[in-house]
């Protein structure tokens, strides 16, 4: 095995969980700033919460990419966060919000930091 390879296999995996609601003209940006990390043990987590918008014509845009989503209604934005991080497996969690984003780099960079940290 190359050192490269053991080096990314040793690295910690990452779930990202954003949560939405009726989001559809901000979702497509925050899931493209996701998928789009050139980090290479990512699980992406979306959780929306029943959305009526077109909202879930943006997810299913990106299923295949996209390791858990769900819609359903749930009791607010600290039940959606909770529901999204119980389906977590990462080393690392991370929150975007839906009318958020990620530079490019901004995953590795952070693994990097905790990393080095300690």
């Amino acid at each position: 095995m190359s050192g490269r390879l053991a080096a990314e296999e040793d690295r910690p995996s990452v779930s990202i969980v954003t949560i939405v609601r009726n989001g559809a003209t901000t979702l497509g940006r925050a899931v493209q700033s996701v998928l789009s990390q050139e980090y290479p043990k990512i699980e992406y987590i979306v959780v929306d919460g029943g959305s009526t918008d077109g909202t879930l014509d943006v997810i299913r845009s990106q299923d295949d990419r996209i390791a858990v989503w769900v819609s359903e209604t749930d009791a607010g934005i600290s039940d959606a966060f909770n529901k999204g991080i119980a389906f977590a497996h990462g080393d690392i969690v991370g929150i975007l919000n839906s009318d958020d984003w990620y530079e490019p780099g901004a995953i590795n960079a952070v693994v990097h930091a905790l990393v080095e940290s300690g």
